[in-house]
């Protein structure tokens, strides 16, 4: 190779020229210089060229050494040949190297550098350091927890001996860098979140402002309706007196309007209820009319929703009122108790005393008790009332049957018993005399007889004592005293002694 590409035919040839006279050795020249200019290079000259270029390219950068091993020959993937690994790595001189490499330090770097990268994981060079480099770098090593043997500073750079000591850096920063950006996320996040607060505040601030306002006004405005209201009434109260005018027309409206809206709220809500509210001087005409209007719109209503049967439910008890109230001691109690249509029904009558009524239709029937004139001995009777007659009846006989034609009056006493007198006409031959009987529902009963015979004003209350005719012109006398309990026996005197209990209720 040296042999070929030696260049010693042309420097003979330059030194033949160099003995030879000056002027034929200049022309050489010249013409010498002319031929280098035209001749190609050599091998020599290329290669030499290539190595120098080579050479600096090399020396303006930082060379790592890349081995390639092969896992395998046949070049399958997951196959791994042991024995051929040790080979290379053997022949390929990797375990000399990594023995020059654990000699001497395997990571160096310069201190801007290595503080730039690392200088977040010290709290005393974050987020920046003003001093010199290596103090900065030294103390971040010594926060990172570096051992002596582990590293070695140098003049403008680190020196690291051990890989495993620059990986758990790296491993703390990767650590770092999630630190950092969830203090950036939440520093952005405060910072948008408090800018939007801010911008909401003002808003609200501004809302409540304008709203306030408005309070403001209509309190003022309301202030100032009451304080003229106020002005009006009380210059009104002082001309109340006088015609209207001007100056208390404004009172006399509201007076007319307050009566007015109390009556609206506190107006009577049955016929019974007696309660209305006191009107002014000016309305009190007024007052009385829509009194009288307020009670025939509520009696109308009521009659309007009483159906038939409520409706004699109601004459009844309006003529057991006008007969009883304020006369009779359990009259009170018989007040909230209804009027039933018959107190037997078909069952408790005999069918031969219903067969003997014929076509007499029975409007009403009640359990007695009988008292004979003589002994007055008491005896379980049924009482029927007809159309035309009361009837007495006994099991399945008509003991006595009173024309209502031939019914004079009807006697009670004032006191709670159930005892009644039915005097009858002495011009009646059929009948023995006046009639004792006694009845758990006196007032009901008496009613009743009252309204089929038509005598309401024939009911007679007594105080003290009833006579009756017992027959051929003999009375007979019924004694009536108050006691603690109800008690029907014949006296000394042969009189009937009745004591019933007082109630206080008149």
């Amino acid at each position: 190779f040296l042999d070929k590409n030696n260049d010693l035919l042309f420097r003979n040839l330059k030194e033949a020229m160099c003995m030879s006279e000056n002027k034929i050795l200049t022309q050489c020249f010249d013409r010498d210089e002319l031929s280098d200019k035209k001749r190609p290079d050599t091998a020599a000259t290329q290669f030499k060229a290539s190595l120098a270029k080579l050479m600096e390219i090399l020396m303006s950068k930082e060379p790592s050494y890349v081995r390639c091993i092969k896992p395998n020959d046949s070049k399958q993937a997951g196959r791994f040949d042991e024995v051929l690994i040790r080979h290379q790595v053997k022949y390929l001189g990797l375990m000399e190297n990594l023995r020059v490499r654990r000699a001497g330090f395997a990571y160096r770097r310069r201190y801007e550098i290595f503080l730039q990268r690392y200088k977040s994981l010290c709290p005393d060079t974050w987020p920046n350091w003003n001093g010199k480099l290596s103090d900065g770098v030294s103390t971040l090593v010594k926060h990172l927890g570096y051992k002596p043997e582990e590293y070695k500073l140098g003049r403008s750079k680190i020196f690291i001996r051990f890989p495993k000591t620059l990986f758990a850096t790296e491993d703390a920063l990767e650590t770092r860098k999630h630190g950092l950006a969830t203090k950036l996320q939440a520093g952005w996040k405060g910072y948008s979140q408090k800018t939007k607060y801010q911008k909401l505040r003002s808003s609200a601030i501004a809302i409540q402002a304008w709203w306030r306002g408005i309070l403001a006004r209509r309190k003022a405005q309301r202030r100032r309706q009451a304080a003229n209201a106020i002005r009006r009434f009380i210059k009104g109260f002082i001309y109340r007196h006088k015609e209207r005018c001007p100056e208390n027309e404004y009172f006399l409206d509201y007076v007319r309007y307050s009566f007015l809206m109390n009556l609206r709220k506190n107006l009577p809500k049955n016929v019974l209820d007696k309660n209305w509210p006191a009107p002014p001087a000016a309305l009190v005409e007024a007052s009385e009319l829509l009194r009288k209007m307020c009670m025939q719109n509520m009696v109308w209503s009521y009659c309007k929703k009483i159906s038939s049967e409520w409706k004699h439910q109601m004459e009844q008890k309006m003529i057991a009122s006008e007969i009883f109230k304020d006369k009779k001691d359990n009259y009170p109690q018989s007040v909230p108790k209804l009027f039933v249509g018959t107190r037997l029904n078909g069952e408790d009558i005999n069918p031969k005393a219903v067969q003997a009524l014929g076509t007499e239709k029975m409007k009403y029937a009640v359990p007695v008790t009988k008292y004979d004139r003589k002994g007055y001995k008491p005896r379980s009777r049924q009482l029927l009332l007809t159309a035309n007659s009361a009837i007495i009846v006994e099991e399945g006989k008509l003991k006595q049957c009173i024309d209502y034609a031939a019914l004079k009056d009807i006697s009670v006493s004032s006191l709670s018993d159930g005892l009644f007198v039915l005097h009858v006409s002495s011009e009646d031959n059929k009948q023995k005399g006046d009639v004792v009987l006694q009845c758990d529902h006196v007032i009901e009963t008496l009613t009743k007889i009252a309204i089929c015979a038509d005598k309401i004003n024939s009911i007679n209350i007594n105080q003290g004592s009833i006579k009756y005719t017992v027959g051929h012109g003999k009375e007979g006398i019924i004694d009536f005293t108050p006691g603690s309990e109800l008690l029907v026996a014949k006296a000394k005197n042969g009189h009937l002694s009745v004591t019933a209990p007082r109630l206080n209720s008149r």
